[in-house]
């Protein structure tokens, strides 16, 4: 058995996620559709040495993955892939390839798919050639087929609904008859139109040949040809299940609202959800108040009490109090400063580095230079100064766009005196959650948010599942620079997209 990949083409409607990578290494459940795919392959009984990967659009990406991952596949470069279409591609491919060897069959995929084990499986145990087909679906702009008595004798994309058996999901099979025709057919078209579609070659092909059909229908499969595209594959391929969920754990700015504007979806979610499901709001933003947020939620018609609603204030105080630290300078605004000072009645605020015993760094939004002054100059005069924060988040998201938060104060303080904290109470810290993982195992539990470093790290640190809402400050391209096991569990638009 042999398998051909074609990954050649770049496709703008991918845009801006592959704007510096192919679109074959977009990662799907933290794994690159060509992976996905080799990985397939070899389940099937594929040898990863008779796999054959075309690529072309940022050839040198694909050159370095498979000489780290799969340095015994064969790779063909086509040079001229802005001008030619995916015929031309598998042209280049089949000259290399020794048919005379593939007697067994040959797949041939696209490689802007993604099918589960499942799929690949079936169609290898096919005799003769067959096209893959979902007949549980239609897309006006996909390539469909027509089935007669179990033989395809049409496809293309102009079929209309109606008359259509199914969409072709992207992979055929080939026996040894079939390819050699096949052979001959994208050799005349390469050399008589070198941007001929796939569909071009395999219309004239079962006029020559007979192709059954194999129909997926009920196994997961998606091609991503927009980012629309992407997010469905997200959602269908994610490991994430909502059934087992008890606990969830929300993050606030840029999961359930932004700024003064709900975002619906993860409202709706909550408001509708079953009365066993418990919701805990845990937010990084301490320029607020406990109270400030449950009243916020409460306007939005969350119910949420005290117990719910978890923020790094807590912690901070149990801290300085367990150690009896109440010469503090502290940067935070004024309403943060009159909790901590109502919270820790001993507390005194103090800059007079013979007598400050640490230093604490909020999300200061009254934020001057006097206090970065100060700050900075404890932190240098005294070495061994406690230095605490309540969270390291960069950004805010606002409803205008991303302000500095405390994690920026942090870092200006780092640059000027090489210091960072001994410790940040805020996310990812699990001791955060504290009181809810002593309720919840991991596995009944999902935090949701929309930063990768903080909330995704939280999760990991707790051991349960994360779902990444676009909604805030991650973007679907920063994601998949991540590993697979930092991958999210599910990547959605908002809370919303579990109600469909």
């Amino acid at each position: 058995m042999k398998a051909i990949i074609l990954a050649a083409n770049d496709n703008p409607q991918l845009r801006p996620l592959n704007l510096q990578k192919p679109g074959a290494l977009i990662k799907i459940n933290g794994i690159p559709l060509l992976e996905h795919q080799i990985r397939g392959y070899n389940r099937a009984g594929v040898e990863t040495a008779s796999i054959s990967v075309v690529s072309g659009y940022e050839h040198g990406q694909i050159k370095r993955y498979l000489k780290r991952e799969h340095p015994d596949i064969h790779l063909v470069r086509n040079p001229d892939y802005n001008s030619t279409g995916a015929v031309y591609s598998l042209d280049l491919a089949l000259r290399g390839t020794e048919l005379h060897a593939a007697v067994e069959g040959l797949f041939i995929s696209s490689g802007a798919c993604v099918h589960e084990d499942e799929a690949i499986e079936r169609v290898s145990r096919v005799s003769g050639s067959a096209i893959v087909v979902d007949s549980n679906r239609y897309n006006a702009a996909s390539t469909k087929v027509i089935v007669e008595d179990g033989n395809v004798v049409v496809i293309g994309t102009r079929i209309p609904k109606h008359a259509a058996t199914g969409v072709a999901a992207g992979l055929c099979k080939l026996d040894a008859h079939a390819c050699a025709v096949l052979t001959h057919i994208v050799a005349e078209l390469s050399a008589g139109k070198r941007d001929a579609p796939m569909v071009t070659a395999l219309g004239d092909l079962i006029r020559r040949a007979r192709l059954t059909l194999v129909d997926i229908t009920g196994t997961k499969w998606a091609a991503l040809r927009t980012m629309g595209d992407v997010h469905t594959a997200d959602k269908r391929f994610s490991r994430f299940s909502l059934a087992r969920k008890l606990c969830f754990v929300l993050d606030l700015d840029g999961t359930v609202y932004v700024g003064n504007r709900p975002i619906r979806g993860t409202v709706e979610f909550i408001n509708g959800s079953t009365d066993d499901r418990a919701f805990y709001f845990v937010t990084n933003n301490t320029s607020k108040l406990p109270k400030d947020y449950r009243a916020r939620l409460n306007e939005l018609g969350i119910p949420a009490d005290a117990e719910h609603v978890v923020t790094p204030l807590a912690p901070l105080v149990a801290y300085l109090r367990e150690r009896a630290l109440t010469h503090v300078y502290l940067l935070a605004n004024a309403k943060i400063t009159a909790y901590l000072r109502l919270a820790l009645p001993g507390l005194e605020l103090t800059a007079d580095p013979e007598a400050c015993e640490a230093l604490v760094v909020a999300y200061d939004t009254e934020l001057t230079y006097d206090k970065l002054r100060d700050a900075a100059l404890l932190l240098q005069q005294n070495p061994r100064l406690t230095f605490l924060a309540t969270h390291s988040d960069l950004v805010c998201p606002t409803e205008h766009g991303f302000v500095p938060d405390s994690g920026c104060i942090l870092s200006v303080l780092e640059q000027a005196t090489g210091r960072t904290p001994d410790t940040v109470f805020g996310k990812p810290n699990p001791l955060l959650l504290e009181r809810v993982t002593a309720q919840y195992r991991p596995s009944e539990m999902a935090v949701v948010g929309d930063r990768l470093y903080t909330d995704g790290q939280m999760a990991r640190n707790v051991g349960c599942d994360f779902i990444c809402v676009l909604s805030g400050e991650a973007t679907r391209e920063r994601i998949d620079e991540l590993s697979e096991d930092e991958f999210p569990s599910l990547i959605v638009k908002d809370l919303g997209d579990l109600l469909t």
